[in-house]
């Protein structure tokens, strides 16, 4: 699945793991918004747990990624995850 939103340029990434009961509740709302959103597991590839705790010092998922090109934003509530992929 792609991460990339052509209308504007936006990347979306969901740094997530398969167990996590938060994240799990984000990759529903995924199923029901208009988003594309790339799913990176941090358990299953440890470039992407790497690369989670090396732009933002933590570990703690769900995180979205939200990539315009010149800045990256990262988002770590789950609630807040999914009221923002809700609105788009």
């Amino acid at each position: 699945m792609s991460g990339n939103n052509t209308e504007n340029n936006t990347q979306y990434s969901l740094y997530y793991y398969d167990s996590c009961p938060f994240c799990v509740r984000v990759l529903r709302t995924l199923d029901k918004v208009n988003a594309k959103v790339e799913l990176r597991n941090i358990m299953s590839d440890s470039a992407h747990h790497s690369a989670l705790q090396q732009a933002t010092k933590r570990s703690s998922v769900p995180c979205l990624r939200i990539d315009t090109g010149s800045e990256s934003q990262w988002m770590f509530e789950s609630m807040d995850i999914m009221r923002f992929l809700q609105s788009l």
